[in-house]
């Protein structure tokens, strides 16, 4: 039942960063207490955080990506459990975006391709249950 209520609490996120491009921090918070709580008790939970967190500062300092996108992927690596299933999420996650961006560009039709950015949430949430077979 609690992996039902996660799934559907990152597609929640998901579709809402798909939509409008933002990921509000009221949806992500639950996620930030619930991996910092269990990361007390369960350090590989915190390493796997920091391991998915970490590229996505960098980019946010590049100004490549959103605070929530940084917000979400510590989140999801928490609930990947380890660090390496996190760094797989992570890759999947950048694979996925970039599949998605090349379509959206091919799918313009010669016009230039929107400038306003990708939502990156779809990606990160989809890796995420090809990863850790969520329900």
């Amino acid at each position: 039942m609690v992996e039902l209520a996660i799934l559907l609490w990152l597609l929640t996120i998901a579709v809402t960063d798909a939509r409008t491009r933002r990921i509000p921090n009221t949806m992500v918070w639950p996620g930030l207490w619930a991996v910092g709580v269990t990361a007390i008790t369960e350090p590989a939970v915190g390493l796997a955080a920091l391991v998915a967190v970490s590229p996505y500062l960098l980019t946010f300092l590049a100004g490549w990506c959103g605070g929530g996108d940084v917000k979400l992927a510590f989140a999801c690596g928490g609930l990947a459990l380890r660090w390496d299933a996190a760094l797989v999420t992570v890759g999947l996650a950048a694979l996925l975006s970039l599949v998605a961006v090349s379509v959206v560009a091919i799918t313009v039709d010669g016009r230039k391709a929107p400038q306003r950015g990708q939502a990156h949430a779809p990606a990160l949430v989809g890796a995420l249950i090809v990863v850790t077979d969520l329900p």
